[in-house]
């Protein structure tokens, strides 16, 4: 039998969010919550685990953000699966939503965070870090949680829905947790999943490329645009299928061009095929970072 508890509408989740500020006793639950678009994988499956092993309630939602996909696109995930995956994980309750919930007509508060919605991912997808940071920060609202999840798969993501928590004073944490790589340095992505040998083997030459990049800069390598040609260089070396967006080193708050190459930083990489867009990067906000890498999980397959 079940221990999940499902909620199929915010109508339906509400009054268990404010069951959690009346607790009979006046002992305050703690809330980890992990916010998600659906089609849930084991890095989301990390997120859970961290939610549930550090607050009373780990709280999972789920629903594909009509504001940060493409007009009239489907997002494919399957509730039934995602319960049981958040479930497997730890988590103790699950929300779902509509887009007549979420965003009904008439719908047009967004968060704004100036120039770095022009950078990075949204270079290539300008309305995706907007929607994203706004469809987080509106569940953080409504959820309440002590303490919520990111993973830094998603570098842009992460960084700025940290900057919007602090910003608009919520009362939130947010933790971020290491990217989940697989053995050949791909990370762990719901769009990546079943993807052929070939490309597959093209995008581990963009971690590897990314790795590269850092070890020229420990080695003392400190002119930015040479390096940058020349993580272009060996990574089109290694693209067939992909086309190369953009290399770039980035300022960790802003995303704007880093003149220099010390911390804290963003080495990013962007490629594209007919299917794909790949973003992968390291976040470097130490020395520490930039001598062994960021903090990452490593998967045994």
């Amino acid at each position: 039998m079940s221990s999940l508890n499902f909620y199929p509408s915010l109508k339906e989740a509400r009054p268990f969010i404010e069951s959690i500020r009346t607790q009979p006793s006046g002992q305050k639950l703690s809330v980890g919550s992990v916010h998600t678009l659906g089609a849930l994988h084991r890095g989301h499956g990390e997120l859970i685990r961290r939610a549930a092993e550090e607050n009373d309630i780990a709280l999972v939602t789920v629903y594909p953000n009509k504001i940060q996909l493409f007009p009239g696109s489907v997002y494919e995930y399957s509730l039934e699966q995602d319960m049981r995956l958040a479930e497997e994980y730890g988590a103790t309750h699950f929300i779902t939503s509509s887009d007549q919930e979420m965003f009904p007509e008439g719908y047009n508060t967004f968060i704004n965070q100036g120039e770095a919605y022009t950078r990075l991912n949204s270079s290539v997808f300008p309305f995706a870090a907007r929607g994203q940071v706004t469809g987080a920060i509106r569940w953080m609202i409504f959820t309440q949680p002590t303490r919520s999840y990111y993973g830094m798969k998603n570098i842009e993501q992460a960084l700025l829905v940290k900057q919007a928590a602090s910003d608009l004073l919520l009362h939130t944490e947010i933790c971020h947790v290491p990217c989940i790589r697989h053995k050949d340095g791909i990370p762990i992505s719901s769009r990546l999943r079943g993807i052929a040998d070939g490309p597959r083997r093209e995008l581990a030459a963009v971690y590897e490329v990314l790795e590269f990049g850092r070890k020229s800069i420990l080695s003392g390598h400190q002119d930015v645009e040479s390096l940058l040609e020349l993580m272009k260089t060996r990574l089109s070396e290694n693209l067939s299928s992909f086309k190369l967006l953009y290399v770039t080193s980035v300022d960790s708050n802003s995303f704007a061009f880093k003149e220099n190459l010390t911390p804290p930083l963003v080495l990013h990489i962007a490629v594209q095929n007919e299917k794909i867009s790949h973003f992968d990067g390291l976040c470097l906000l130490s020395e520490e970072d930039l001598l062994h890498g960021p903090n990452t999980i490593w998967l045994d397959n």
